[in-house]
């Protein structure tokens, strides 16, 4: 049987009068589709009979589940342009949208949307004043810890030693040592100071990042880095004393590979005292063999304790070291 409505399609469902349809409704014919567009074609309705609509169509539960074509959307969007604009929403509207937004996951387009539409507008909390509850939670929230900074750089870590300030307990206020050897804060004198949060940072980022120069080192004051011989080191000028043509010297990657050899070929045990190893120790002093500053066979592998008591002392000294021109 073929649909009686003239869309030519076969008949699926009969109704009571007896006529076949190719759908459950006749309104869902595509011949009787077309049929109704052409007669609404320059209907206009009156304010009234508008109002009457929107009155009847107040509080209707609508299916849920209905697709919508693209070109569908495209025309709801079109026709809400600018209707919505200066409409102030209650607090009791703005939960009930935050109340069923809640969970929704949004994609990455949706964010890149947003993105750029937010894109030159001030921010709505600009200059509302906080109250000091709210700005010690916020401060409290954004806190680094020893633990955080572990797990996020993991190379600064051990190179650097921290601990929390024993004075200011429940505040985790970070402190580091003195780069400067004769400084009390230093960690030849067993000595502790709190860094200002740029110096701290710059130190990891010359330490973690992949062009970094492994510098920026924690001094306590002008006085310390100035004194400090690392600090006023020179290299190009006592290498062109020594007539060298070229400037030997090595990137924080090649240190890690040589590091890395040194300490799993004794299986990371000190070779002094037998515990474990985190530190590789230049038995030919960089500063006097630059050469032999890649060779693994130059190297010790010891833990930190050792590298200090051990490694570095009397004439092997850093500072020593620092200030000796080689000949």
């Amino acid at each position: 049987m073929l649909c009686d409505y003239g869309c030519d399609q076969e008949g699926i469902h009969q109704f009571k009068n007896g006529k076949w349809c190719c759908s459950q409704y006749t309104s869902k014919c595509p011949n009787q589709i077309e049929l109704n567009k052409q007669l609404h074609i320059g209907i206009k309705f009156s304010r009234e009979h508008k109002k009457k609509i929107s009155e009847a169509c107040k509080n209707r539960i609508y299916k849920t589940g209905l697709i919508f074509s693209d070109e569908h959307k495209k025309k709801i969007s079109e026709s809400l342009k600018g209707k919505r604009k200066g409409v102030k929403l209650t607090n009791e509207h703005k939960r009930k949208i935050g109340l069923s937004n809640k969970g929704k996951v949004v994609s990455e387009k949706t964010r890149k949307k947003l993105s750029d539409i937010a894109k030159g507008k001030p921010s709505p909390n600009k200059n509302i004043p906080l109250s000091v509850e709210s700005k010690k939670k916020i401060s409290k929230a954004n806190k680094n810890t020893i633990e955080k900074i572990n797990n996020k750089y993991p190379i600064f870590s051990k190179i650097e030693k921290l601990r929390y300030n024993p004075d200011k307990p429940g505040e985790k206020e970070i402190q580091v040592h003195c780069k400067n050897h004769n400084c009390k804060n230093s960690k030849e004198q067993d000595g502790w100071f709190t860094p200002p949060y740029q110096q701290f940072f710059e130190r990891i980022r010359q330490i973690e990042h992949p062009e970094g120069n492994g510098g920026s080192y924690f001094y306590c004051c002008d006085e310390c880095k100035q004194e400090c011989p690392l600090y006023n080191l020179k290299v190009n000028s006592i290498i062109n004393q020594n007539n060298l043509s070229d400037d030997i010297q090595y990137t924080p990657s090649e240190y890690n590979i040589w590091r890395n050899e040194v300490l799993s070929r004794s299986n990371y045990k000190c070779e002094y005292c037998g515990n474990e190893a985190t530190h590789a120790h230049h038995s030919r002093p960089q500063k006097l063999e630059s050469f032999h500053s890649l060779d693994p066979d130059y190297g010790i592998a010891c833990c930190e304790k050792c590298h200090y008591e051990k490694g570095h002392k009397d004439e092997c000294s850093t500072g020593n070291l620092a200030n000796k021109v080689c000949s």
